[in-house]
C-alpha cells in the first residue's frame, strides 16, 4: 500500500509543490520588505510631525513672550500716565527733581536716575509720588541686573505704601524676577497674589497668563 501511494506522487507534483513553496517564500520576503519600509516611513513621518510640533510650540512661546512684553509696556504706560497727573500737585522744586530722575531712567542713565529719585524722596517724603519714586528706583535696579536690590526695593514699596497704585505692578515684577532666576515656586506665589489681590488689574491678566503656562 505504501509503495502504491509513493507511486502516486509523480515528479511533476513535487516540482509544483516546490514552485508553490518558492512563491510563498518570495511573497513573504516581499511582505517583510514592505513592512520594514512602512516602519521606516512611519518613523520618518513621526519625526517630521515631532519637528513640526516643536516648531509650533516655539512660535507659540515667542508669541506669548511678545504679548507679555506688549502688555508690560501698556502697564508701564498706564502707570507713567498716572505719574504725570500727580506731578502737577508737587511743588516746583521737587517736580523738577522727579522729572529729571524719570528722564534719566528713560535714557538708561540708571545710577543718575536712582540718585534723582532718592533726592526727591528726601525733598518731598510725604508727597503723593514718593511710592512712585521708590518703584522707579526698583525698575532701575532691575534694568541694571541688580535683582536682589530690585526685589528689596519693590518689597519696601509694598510694605511702606500698602495703598500705592504701583503695588500690583511691584508684586508682579517680583514674580518676574524670581521666574527669571528659575525659582518658579516663589514666582507663582507672587503671580497668585496679584490675581487674588488685584483681579481686575492689567497685572492680573499678565500673572494669569504666567500661571496658565
Amino acid at each position: 500500500m505504501y509503495l502504491m501511494l509513493v507511486g502516486c506522487f509523480k515528479p511533476a507534483h513535487f516540482e509544483n509543490y516546490y514552485w508553490q513553496l518558492d512563491s510563498l517564500r518570495y511573497y513573504n520576503r516581499k511582505q517583510s520588505k514592505e513592512i520594514a519600509q512602512l516602519r521606516v516611513d512611519l518613523y520618518t513621518k513621526s519625526e517630521e510631525m515631532a519637528e513640526k510640533l516643536e516648531m509650533l510650540n516655539t512660535r507659540l512661546s515667542e508669541s506669548e513672550s511678545q504679548l507679555t512684553q506688549i502688555n508690560e509696556k501698556l502697564v508701564k504706560g498706564r502707570k507713567t500716565g498716572a505719574d504725570s497727573g500727580e506731578v502737577a500737585s508737587v511743588n516746583p522744586e521737587a517736580r523738577m527733581v522727579y522729572e529729571s530722575a524719570y528722564l534719566n531712567y528713560v535714557k538708561g542713565n540708571y545710577n543718575e536716575s536712582i540718585d534723582g529719585f532718592k533726592s526727591y524722596m528726601k525733598i518731598a517724603p510725604e508727597s503723593s509720588l514718593s511710592d512712585n519714586a521708590l518703584y522707579w528706583i526698583g525698575e532701575c535696579y532691575y534694568a541694571m541686573g541688580k535683582r536682589q536690590d530690585a526685589v528689596n526695593t519693590f518689597n519696601e514699596l509694598i510694605n511702606d505704601y500698602p495703598e500705592s497704585n504701583k503695588k500690583s505692578t511691584a508684586i508682579f515684577k517680583i514674580g518676574i524676577i524670581y521666574e527669571e532666576a528659575n525659582e518658579l515656586k516663589v514666582a507663582r506665589m507672587y503671580f497668585n497674589r496679584v490675581v487674588k489681590e488685584y483681579p481686575n488689574s492689567p497685572e492680573a491678566v499678565l500673572a494669569g497668563n504666567k500661571l496658565n503656562r
